[in-house]
């Protein structure tokens, strides 16, 4: 029994985490540092863009140039412009759901927005929690229990949606049922996080929710 389900957005609603990785594995190729899927997902993925520069820092153990992220983020707008879409079955699934929803992701607002405005969402998540709205970004659980309490619903009642590790430590930190889209993400790693189990499509999470 839930009363409440709280999405991520990367990776989970839109797939950018193979998008954004995709750029960020390049880009960092360039500076010397060679890195798998499996590291970049590990390194980086659902993590604050300002955690994951520093972690660039101790990898190249140099400063990063400055016009990196400038870089990153140009070529990553351009993908998303051109090539941004909802995941399979997102669509279906929400317009099932009856409990209230809202999103919490370590987005920044002008990225969301930019993101639920291009697959037509913005409103179905009125609810919504960015990296700025907080001290703590996850993995930190701070977007879960602000979500929460917007929804004003105790953490233990509500079912967070997530891919990432990072996410999922956010998430099972609040006190959440986490579910886990393992579509890209290797499921080992997300039950090992706390995730209560993994799903492989939108499809499947129907069943999962009842709905």
């Amino acid at each position: 029994m839930y009363e409440a389900i709280i999405f991520d957005c990367d990776g989970v609603i839109v797939d950018t985490e193979n998008m954004l990785n995709h750029i960020f594995q390049e880009e960092l190729a360039k500076l010397g540092l060679i890195l798998t899927h499996k590291e970049m997902d590990h390194h980086f993925s659902g993590y604050a863009a300002s955690e994951n520069l520093l972690k660039i820092e101790k990898l190249l153990k140099k400063p990063v140039p400055s016009h990196f992220a400038k870089t990153v983020d140009s070529r990553f707008k351009k993908e998303m412009e051109a090539n941004l879409i909802a995941i399979e079955g997102v669509y279906d699934l929400l317009k099932k759901i009856k409990h209230p929803i809202a999103m919490a992701t370590n987005s920044r607002k002008e990225s969301l927005k930019f993101k639920l405005t291009k697959i037509g969402l913005l409103d179905t998540f009125n609810v919504r929690f960015c990296v700025e709205d907080v001290e703590h970004p996850k993995p930190k659980p701070d977007l879960y229990l602000k979500a929460a309490n917007a929804l004003n619903v105790e953490p233990k009642n509500c079912i967070a949606i997530e891919d990432s590790v990072a996410g999922i430590t956010a998430a099972v930190a609040a006190g959440m049922t986490v579910y886990a889209y393992s579509a890209s993400v290797d499921k080992v790693d997300q039950l090992n996080a706390g995730a209560t189990l993994t799903f492989n499509s939108m499809k499947e999470l129907e069943s999962l929710l009842n709905v």
